[in-house]
Order: C-alpha cells, then sequence, then structure tokens
C-alpha cells in the first residue's frame, strides 16, 4: 500500500469511528464511491477496532465457561504449540485469543496460558525474543511469570504466562467486603510488584484491575508485565499518533493522558494507572466516564476532564453496563458503602482529605507533577495508614499537629490529664521547691519538643522537596530559620551525644542547601563552608569521645568530603586534596573493617572519584587516571552485586570520570569516547525511570556534555553539536522550573558556551554570538552574587576569551568587507582584554589552576594577533593600556 493510499484508509477509518454504527455503511457507500478495495480496508479496521479490546486485558482466569464436547469448533484446540496442548479457550479478542494448555511431553504436569497472537500483528522476531528474554527474568512473588514464547510453524508469536486462578482485584474486595485500610495494605502489594518491574527497567503500560488477579489464598498476582511493548514497540516512540492499533495496546479507561496522545510512555504512566486502580478500588466508580470509541473523545475526555475527588464519587449513582450494552446494576452510595463495611457519610469522611489528594497527585495530567515513582506512591499511602504526614497534602502545622494527635490519643489525652493536675497542684500549694521542680520539668519537655518538631522540619521537610523543581525558595527559608535555630541550640547542646550528632548533621544538611556543588543550592559559598566546619569540628570531638563507633568515623569522612567540596570549588586544591585523603583513610579501614557493607564500599569508590577530580585539576593525568579506575573496579562491583538504580548511576558516573582520566593521557581518544558514551546510555535509561528526578535529569545533561567535549577534542564538530545541544535543552528545562537555583544557572551557561563555541567554529556567526552573549550574561550576574566562587570566576574568564575567539574566526573569514573586519577585530581584542583583567586578578589571588598558569601569556599573545590585525588593516596601532 503506497503511503498516499495508507493515508486516505486511516483518515476514512477515522471518521468512520466517530459516527455512530449504524450510520457507517451509508457513509462509506458514499465516501468510496465504487473503490471497492479501499472501502474493504476500511471495513476491515472497523472490524478489527470493534472486537480489539479485550485481548490484552484477558487474563488468565479461572472458572471460564467450558463448552461441552460437542460444541468444540475452534480448530486451536488439541494442537501442539512448542512444549504444550491446547485444551480450551480461555476468551479471545480482536488481537488474538489466550487458551488453557498443559504440557504435551507428560514430562510432568502443568498448567499454563498461552497467548496466541493473530495473524497481521506479526512483530519483528529478534526483537520479540529479545524483549520476551527481558519480561522472562523478572522474578518476584507477585507478577505472574512469562515461562516461555516463541513462533509458532507459521509464524505466529505467542507467550507461555502462569496460569493464575484468582478475581480481578476490585471483584476479589468488593466480594469479601474488605476495609478501606484492607485495600490500602493490598494495593501496596501491587505498587511493590510494580516498582519490581521498574527497577529492572520494564513498564507495564496497561495497568488495571482485570491484569491485577488474587488468589483464594489472598495472593496478588500482575499479569501481562511489558507484552503491549513487544506486541507494538512504537508505543514507546514520542511521535507516534493514537492508532487503532495502538488503541488495542491500552485500556483507554486506565490509561494516562501521555498515552492517549501517543507521547513517550515512562514509569509515570504506570504510576497514572495506578492511580485509577486506586480510584476505583477506593469508590467503586471509573474516575471518567467514557461512553465513545472514537479516538478524539477518548483524547478530550482523558486530557481535559478533571475527575471527582473519590470522596465525592462515592455520592454518584451510575449505571453499571454489561458487554452487550445492558444494565447489569446500579452503584450506588449504599452499594458501593456496604462492599467496605462502611456507612455512606463514614466512608465519604474516611476519603476526604489525605485520600483524596493521594489519589489526584497520582492522576495529574502532567506526568512531572506526579509522584516520583511508584515507591514514593506506596510510601504515601504507608504513611497515611499509620497516621502521619502525607506529601500529597500541604504540610501546614495544624496539619501535622492534627496527624500527631490522632496518632497518639491516649497519650495526648494521658498528657493533658498530667497538666490538668500540675496546674491544680501548682494553684493548690505554695512550695517553691515544688513550683521550680514543676517549671523545670516543663522547660525540659518544651526543649525535647522544640527539639523533635525542628528535625521534623530540617529532615523530613527537606528531604520531600529535595529534588523537586522549584523548591530552590522554600530551602532558602529553611537555612534562614535553621541556622538561628541550630546557632542557639549548640549554645545547649553539652555533652549529649545524641543531640551532638542531630546538630553535626543538621549543619551538613544547611551546607548543602547553601552552596554544595553537587547538590540544587543557593550560591552561598562561604556560608555553606562555614556550616561544613561547625558540622567537622562536632563529629572530630564525637569521634575522639567515641574511638569504637564505627558509625560516628563513617559521619566523619562525610565531613571531610563536604568541606573538599567547597575548598575546591574556591580553588583551595591542597587542601581540598588533604581533606579528602583524610576522609579515604577512614573509609579504608571501615571496609575492612565490614566488607560486606555496600555502602561502605559505595562511599569508597566516592572518595577515589574525589581525588582523582582534584588532581586532574592539578595537571596530574596519571594520578587522576588511577584513582579514577579504582572508583570504577569498586562501582562495576557493586553494580554487579546489586543491580538497583543507586549503583548503577555510581557506575554510570563512574564510565564518564574514566573518560576523563583516558583523555588527560593524550593517546586513549577512542577508549575514552566508549567509555563516556557507556556513561551517557546508563544516565538515559535512569532518567527515562525517574523523568520528575531533577538530579537524574542534570547528570543525564552532563553525560551529553561529556560525549560533545570528547568529540569537539577529535575536532567531529556536527557530532560534538549534537551532543551539547541536547544537554542545553535539559538544562534550559531545569533552569525554567527553578530560576533561583544556582547550579542550574551555572550549568546552563556552560553550556551555552560550548554550543556558541562550536557554531562558530562551523560559520554560524549570528547564533554564536546570541548563545555566547547568554552564556556571560548569567555567568556575569553568578560571579556579582558569589565573588568568593573561584569556580565561577574561571569560567567567566573562559567564556569572555571564548568570545574573543567567536570574533577572531569571525574576522578571519574570506571575503570579509575591511569595515567588517576591523569591526570583529575590535571586538576580539575587547573580549580577550576582559579575560585578561580577570585572570591577572586571579593571578595575583594564587587561584590559577596548573593548566591555566599560561593563560595571561596566551591572552597578551592574542591581544597582539588583534593589534597586529589592525594596524594592517588601518594603518595605525591601536593598543589599550592593559
Amino acid at each position: 500500500m503506497s503511503p498516499e493510499r495508507y493515508q486516505q484508509v486511516k483518515q476514512l477509518f477515522q471518521s468512520a469511528l466517530e459516527l455512530e454504527p449504524e450510520k457507517r455503511a451509508a457513509f462509506l457507500a458514499e465516501a468510496c464511491a465504487r473503490d471497492d478495495d479501499l472501502r474493504a480496508e476500511v471495513e476491515s479496521l472497523l472490524a478489527s477496532h470493534k472486537g480489539a479490546e479485550s485481548f490484552i486485558e484477558m487474563p488468565a482466569l479461572a472458572g471460564a465457561p467450558t463448552l461441552p464436547a460437542e460444541e468444540i469448533t475452534d480448530p486451536m484446540v488439541g494442537r501442539r504449540i512448542g512444549s504444550y496442548r491446547l485444551i480450551r479457550e480461555l476468551g479471545h479478542g480482536g488481537m488474538g485469543a489466550v487458551y488453557l494448555a498443559v504440557r504435551a511431553d507428560e514430562q510432568f504436569q502443568k498448567r499454563v496460558a498461552i497467548k496466541l497472537v493473530k495473524r497481521g500483528l506479526d512483530t519483528d522476531l529478534q526483537r520479540f525474543r529479545n524483549e520476551r528474554q527481558i519480561l522472562a527474568s523478572l522474578d518476584h512473588p507477585n507478577i505472574a511469570r512469562l515461562l516461555d514464547g516463541g513462533t509458532t510453524e507459521d509464524g505466529l508469536p505467542y507467550f507461555v504466562m502462569e496460569y493464575v486462578e484468582g478475581q480481578p482485584l476490585v471483584e476479589y474486595c468488593d466480594q469479601r467486603k474488605l476495609s478501606t485500610a484492607e485495600r490500602l495494605k493490598l494495593f501496596r502489594t501491587v505498587c511493590s510488584a510494580v516498582h519490581y518491574a521498574h527497577q529492572n527497567l520494564v513498564v507495564h503500560r496497561d495497568l488495571k484491575p482485570s491484569n491485577i488477579l488474587v488468589t483464594a489464598e489472598g495472593v496478588v498476582k500482575l499479569l501481562d508485565f511489558g507484552i503491549a511493548k513487544i506486541l507494538n514497540p512504537d508505543l514507546s516512540a514520542a511521535t507516534i499518533a493514537p492508532t487503532a492499533t495502538a488503541m488495542r495496546l491500552m485500556t483507554p479507561e486506565y490509561a494516562s493522558p501521555e498515552q492517549v496522545r501517543g507521547l513517550a510512555v515512562t514509569t509515570a504512566s504506570d504510576v497514572y494507572s495506578l492511580g485509577v486502580v486506586l480510584y476505583e478500588l477506593l469508590t467503586g466508580h471509573r474516575p471518567y466516564r467514557v461512553t465513545s470509541r472514537a479516538l478524539h473523545e477518548i483524547t478530550r475526555i482523558i486530557c481535559e476532564e478533571e475527575p471527582e475527588k473519590p470522596s465525592t464519587a462515592i455520592s454518584r449513582v451510575e449505571a453499571v453496563l454489561g458487554p452487550d450494552g445492558t444494565i447489569q446494576k446500579q452503584l450506588t452510595p449504599e452499594e458501593v458503602s456496604k462492599n467496605r463495611e462502611e456507612q455512606p457519610e463514614k466512608l465519604r469522611r474516611r476519603l476526604q482529605g489525605d485520600l483524596d489528594n493521594i489519589v489526584l497527585m497520582a492522576m495529574r495530567k502532567e506526568p512531572q507533577r506526579r509522584y516520583g515513582s511508584v515507591e514514593q506512591f506506596s510510601e504515601d499511602i504507608r504513611r497515611h495508614l499509620e497516621g502521619l504526614p502525607v506529601i500529597a497534602r500541604r504540610d501546614t502545622f495544624s496539619y501535622r499537629a492534627g496527624k500527631f494527635v490522632k496518632r497518639h490519643k491516649t497519650g495526648v489525652a494521658a498528657a493533658m490529664l498530667l497538666v490538668i493536675t500540675l496546674l491544680a497542684g501548682m494553684v493548690a500549694t505554695a512550695w517553691q521547691a515544688r513550683v521550680a521542680k514543676t517549671e523545670r520539668a516543663r522547660a525540659e519537655r518544651r526543649f525535647n519538643d522544640v527539639r523533635k518538631l525542628a528535625n521534623s522540619f530540617l529532615f523530613e521537610f527537606h528531604q520531600a522537596i529535595e529534588n523537586l523543581p522549584g523548591s530552590t525558595p522554600a530551602r532558602a527559608l529553611v537555612v534562614r530559620r535553621a541556622l538561628e535555630y541550630l546557632d542557639s541550640l549548640a549554645q545547649e547542646a553539652g555533652s549529649d551525644p545524641s543531640l551532638q550528632h542531630e546538630l553535626a548533621t543538621a549543619y551538613e544538611k544547611i551546607g548543602d542547601i547553601q552552596g554544595n556543588p553537587y547538590s540544587a543550592n543557593l550560591g552561598d559559598t562561604v556560608g555553606a563552608l562555614e556550616s561544613y566546619r561547625k558540622a567537622l569540628a562536632i563529629r572530630q570531638a564525637l569521634a575522639a569521645a567515641e574511638p569504637a563507633s564505627l558509625e560516628t568515623k563513617r559521619e566523619l569522612s562525610g565531613s571531610y568530603d563536604r568541606i573538599g567540596d567547597m575548598l575546591q570549588l574556591t580553588h583551595h586544591l591542597a587542601e581540598a586534596l588533604a581533606h579528602y585523603r583524610q576522609a579515604l583513610q577512614l573509609r579504608q579501614e571501615l571496609a575492612l573493617l565490614q566488607p560486606h557493607n555496600l555502602s561502605i564500599q559505595r562511599e569508597l569508590s566516592g572518595s577515589y572519584e574525589l581525588i582523582g577530580d582534584v588532581l586532574v585539576k592539578m595537571g596530574d593525568g596519571s594520578g587522576a587516571l588511577e584513582n579514577f579506575r579504582q572508583c570504577f573496579r569498586i562501582a562495576e562491583s557493586l553494580a554487579a552485586r546489586e543491580p538497583t538504580s543507586l549503583h548503577r548511576r555510581h557506575l554510570a558516573l563512574s564510565y564518564g570520570k574514566l573518560s576523563t582520566g583516558l583523555a588527560m593521557m593524550g593517546e586513549e581518544w577512542t577508549a575514552a569516547i566508549e567509555r563516556a558514551r557507556q556513561s551517557l546510555e546508563m544516565l538515559r535509561q535512569l532518567a527515562e525511570l525517574e523523568p520528575n528526578n531533577a538530579r537524574a535529569q542534570r547528570e543525564l545533561a552532563f553525560g551529553y556534555n561529556k560525549v560533545g567535549d570528547l568529540l569537539w577534542s577529535i575536532k567531529d564538530l556536527p557530532q560534538a553539536l549534537e551532543n551539547y545541544r541536547e544537554a542545553l535543552k535539559l538544562l534550559e528545562r531545569l533552569a525554567s522550573t527553578d530560576p533561583r537555583n544556582q547550579q542550574y544557572r551555572h550549568d546552563l551557561a556552560r553550556s551555552y558556551s560550548n554550543v556558541g563555541y562550536v557554531l562558530a567554529q562551523l560559520g554560524d556567526e549570528t547564533a554564536a554570538v546570541r548563545d555566547h552573549r547568554e552564556a556571560v550574561r548569567i555567568l556575569e550576574e553568578l560571579s556579582d552574587a558569589d565573588p568568593n566562587n573561584t569556580s565561577l570566576q574561571r569560567n567567566l574568564a573562559a567564556c569572555y576569551a571564548y568570545f574573543g575567539d567567536i570574533y577572531s574566526f569571525l574576522a578571519s573569514k574570506a571575503n570579509l568587507p575591511a569595515g567588517k573586519q576591523v569591526e570583529h577585530w575590535q571586538a576580539a581584542r575587547s573580549w580577550y582584554q576582559r579575560s585578561l583583567k580577570l585572570t591577572l586578578q586571579m593571578r595575583d589571588r594564587n587561584l590559577l589552576i596548573s593548566s591555566d598558569v599560561g593563560e595571561p601569556d596566551r591572552l597578551t599573545s592574542l591581544i597582539d594577533k588583534c593589534d597586529q590585525a589592525l594596524m594592517k588593516l588601518k594603518g595605525s596601532p591601536q593598543r589599550v593600556p592593559r
């Protein structure tokens, strides 16, 4: 079929879908005129669409109706597929059929469910095998195993699935009249299984109650993980339109907005579908009433309509339709509540508040505003069940206080009784000693209460917002309030070790927010270093008092690291190296004492990485490479022993560091680029798993920049530009979500500079000047706000010099008018002059690193080159005092 013919068929098919079924024949008769082949193609698509809704959602259910032997007409029954013989059909749809099967070789008895794909939906066999192997590796007690698969003799793909005897989740809960709390606990088991699959880079894509079965023993089993992707890999592409085939591989009522639009499917899509499942599990209703199968109507409802709150939805009276369109029953508030052993008003109050917010946060239209992961979704449900504050609800003091009272009703009542008793005693007695004792006890209680509240504010609140885009203003408020509290509390700490530990940890968290270069920060370098030094002093005293405490030594090594980070940032490289090596020594001791502690091994690997970073800046290439190799060796071992997202991320970053060390040696470009690309691919996979994690997106941008740097070094400018632009897109998005975050702005400026520099070399004058000017603007603003940040000063000086290079390139172009040449040489000289001035200021403060020592001489030479060119063009020197 030609592309033009395909478009004609597609347009007629979509138009026919929007009509009532009885009007389609007349429409096709008129639209197709006498083109019988065209009409046959459209009618074939309509027939497939009508029966396409049940194949993927058809679970291997027990209890499917069995036909008497004389009524069996299915030619597939009795046929051998692989090692199995088909016994009976369990269900069928537009994409194929599901059969109950048993072992055919009689080696042992085993029942399985076999999904046989309908002809016309055959898939690429090599990709089919690869995807099938990934799904078969999922080993979780709550995931129905993909046991086998292959293709029949006539080339049709099939799946051999674990046969599950159970009921769909909602039906199971309703039949047993499970309470809301029991339903939530069961749902958390579902979340655990989905989170496990996400950790193994598998997205379900079609989560719904019929794909979540519960056995008679109460064991949850999830069906059909990733099968939609095997049948249509284009469902993960960002360019696919929502066609009829795509709609077969999802259930519209449970599909996310990005799925019905045909956008990229990520873990966020599964979070959304789980939110819809939880909505139905709690309320008995679906959030949307999809009555039409027209694509545009489905898309409008899912993408534009806002669902009712669950606490409101239970008041709805709704007809439940059967497969034939007839009304099976009326769903009333009384019916819904009875299935949950509640009364309507009591159930409404149970859902109101936290559960409303949890469900609707999971179902937000924008993927980035949902829960960052299924694990976070499940954790919020746990917190609700335990009476703790949830992140889906605005965290006010009255809200937290209310939660505390509900969790500790007996304790609060006892405390109130105690207070009343004490007050009565104070009124009844005039004994001053008794008064003093009571007041002292109240002061101690008050101190402990304030301490607990402050710790909750510093740790729980900050952790909840740390990776959220746009959280910088809130984190700045944390700093101001927390420093006042901590400095006051430090004077009261005395010799209390537990309080000393809390203080040190709190000072470190504040330092992170103020200026840690490896996390979102406020750009306060001096303030961060001061906070870290306070933490280090406390930890050193604790280590001296508790020499046998391994945890104290571990915390002390972290303090050395943080101060090393700030010293490196302010270009005190020798001091930074000394602090990193003190941390390394402590971690080597800890690793010998606890060789199986993976966290300590990961921190040891991090020490080698930090030392390697400093040696790079000091010009010690061989030393840097040796430390990066040590870092990589440990990271590779950790990822092999426990392939979690954390260890995979660490390994990805280690690949990047190793590429830096190889590139420094000058003869390892091929190996360096290969390692950088391995790092980039791993970072891309991790970022897709956590699309709302700002740190993962930033590290992916670093991966693109690393590859771009190496390709630029070997003069592959087009490929370097492509990678730089990918990094720039990511960083622009991050900076736009949190415009006050100095870290993002610094990264963005460097990315603009990279793109502008390569564009100049490729001859795009206008774009090169535009991007570089934006880089200069951002860096000047950041430098003015944080003048003690040496890294900013160095990058600004380099950016000035790059601008000089750009105008030198432009001035040297052939056939350029003399007037334009003069203009460009003057601009180049001006930018070189700015760079020289700033570089000399840093040299006077002894802040140049080894690679910059010759920079003043180089810049002077470039200025002389500009002078000579101008003198030649104008006949007189154009010198400006330096």
